[in-house]
């Protein structure tokens, strides 16, 4: 990896060189580096600079610091190569990363390029893209060693030698049957240590794991994470083996579906790179939106309290603050379940133990916060009562958001909403409406005391 004060010096001696056009020692440079800092030095200079850089990559690098690149950089590349180079840098990539750069390209662009390829390479993409976005299909490459089962060791030793030049890194040789269907899983160290006269059938593990191709990829990174595995093979409906996806594929999964779900709690949407200001604002629009509803609804609660507010006026005082805590304590519940449902780690059958574990965290912090603020009135404004009425208030609206936010959530999930875009505005919301109303409540119960 680059330094920071490494990547400063690099950085000027490129464009120093770049401005003396030392196109052969700048090539001889860029082949000293690892791709991914190769990706990361050109990730940090202007367009015409990759351009020009990249231009003297052999493409078999090409390919692998394309793929390394952030995704501005890469978006302008694609859009400046010539088909005939872009084509020749994707038919060094595997097919699944291929597809990923295909699928980046306007549809006319991507035929172009598809045409350019070779015709083993471009019938490849093209098989993966008529899988759906975002499933085991899609996500998947093609390349895969797999050995019969009645095969030798000798046999699958040759098949692997055979299959080499084409893959990437491997560890496992899946075992198949003679209709293709997927029998078992042999690890590569178990292989190369075995006689070879034995049969691959008698040391192949036959409790293998697999995906279907129509599996959601969040569901395949589950399987990765509760199985602790580097590559799982994908499987058709007769069980026959189609291909193979590795942990690197399912880390970038992670990392997107993250993202997705932050820019969605937050009512943003996919709105990181994205430069169109009314695509932004339409983004952004229906978290607003309830806010503006919430605010109504808060207003109306105000406004029917408005007697006991008037004849205590302390009590204004306190309602941005247990409004807030309820929302902040309702949001991180609501994090922490929705992230819990996004990895695999709670069920939806777990509802109750879930709500009631999180109402136990509730009474606790609200005991803790609702005796603190509670303390703070009757010292501030002389009064016990009052310090009663904003105590127990804040203990009851944390108590709610915190069970709200496991619960929402949750039957989110259970009613197939996807619960981070559902989640957020209305644990908010509701959280801001219990909490004033709970607050305003009791102390209409209790207005003779704080008057009095």
């Amino acid at each position: 990896m680059v330094s920071e004060e490494s990547l400063r010096r690099i950085l000027e001696n490129f464009r120093r060189y770049i401005s003396q056009d030392q196109r052969f020692l700048l090539r001889d440079l860029l082949h000293t580096f690892h791709p991914a800092d190769v990706a990361s030095i050109l990730s940090h200079m202007d367009n015409e600079e990759v351009e020009y850089l990249f231009d003297l990559l052999e493409p078999e690098v090409a390919s692998e610091v394309l793929r390394e690149m952030d995704e501005d950089a890469r978006e302008h590349l694609l859009k400046r190569l010539d088909p005939e180079r872009l084509s020749e840098v994707v038919g060094r990539m595997e097919s699944d990363d291929a597809v990923d750069v295909i699928s980046e390209l306007p549809r006319e662009r991507a035929e172009e390029v598809l045409r350019e390829m070779a015709p083993e390479a471009s019938e490849e993409v093209r098989e993966l893209l008529q899988h759906p976005e975002d499933t085991a299909g899609r996500l998947m490459a093609l390349e895969v060693v797999a050995v019969r089962q009645d095969d030798t060791v000798d046999q699958a030793i040759a098949a692997i030698r055979k299959a080499v030049d084409e893959m990437g890194e491997f560890y496992y040789v899946y075992v198949v049957d003679d209709a293709g269907r997927l029998v078992g899983v042999l690890p590569l160290a178990r292989l190369l240590v075995s006689r070879s006269d034995r049969k691959v059938s008698e040391i192949m593990n036959q409790d293998v794991v697999s995906v279907p191709e129509d599996m959601d990829q969040e569901e395949v990174a589950q399987v990765f994470r509760r199985y602790d595995l580097v590559a799982v093979p994908v499987v058709d409906r007769e069980d026959r083996l189609i291909g193979r996806i590795t942990v690197d594929d399912v880390m970038e999964v992670l990392e997107e579906e993250t993202s997705e779900d932050i820019g969605r709690m937050a009512g943003t949407g996919e709105t990181i790179r994205e430069e169109i200001a009314w695509k932004i604002a339409g983004a952004r629009f229906p978290w607003i939106l309830t806010s503006l509803v919430s605010g109504l609804i808060s207003g109306s609660i105000i406004g029917a309290f408005q007697g006991t507010i008037g004849r205590f006026l302390p009590l204004t005082v306190f309602i941005p603050i247990i409004t807030a805590m309820g929302g902040n304590i309702g949001l991180q519940a609501a994090s922490i379940t929705v992230r819990g449902l996004a990895l695999g780690k709670i069920d939806t059958f777990e509802l109750w133990r879930r709500a009631l574990r999180e109402a136990r965290v509730g009474v606790i912090m609200g005991v803790f916060c609702g005796g603190t603020l509670g303390l703070v009135a009757a010292i501030w404004h002389k009064n016990p009562a009052f310090g009663l009425v904003v105590g127990v208030a804040m203990w009851g609206a944390i108590l709610v958001a915190a069970t709200m936010g496991t619960v929402v959530p949750i039957l989110f999930r259970k009613v197939q909403v996807d619960p981070a875009i559902a989640a957020g505005p209305f644990i908010t919301m509701s959280n801001d409406i219990t909490g004033l109303a709970i607050y305003l409540g009791i102390a209409t119960a209790m207005l003779k005391w704080l008057v009095g």
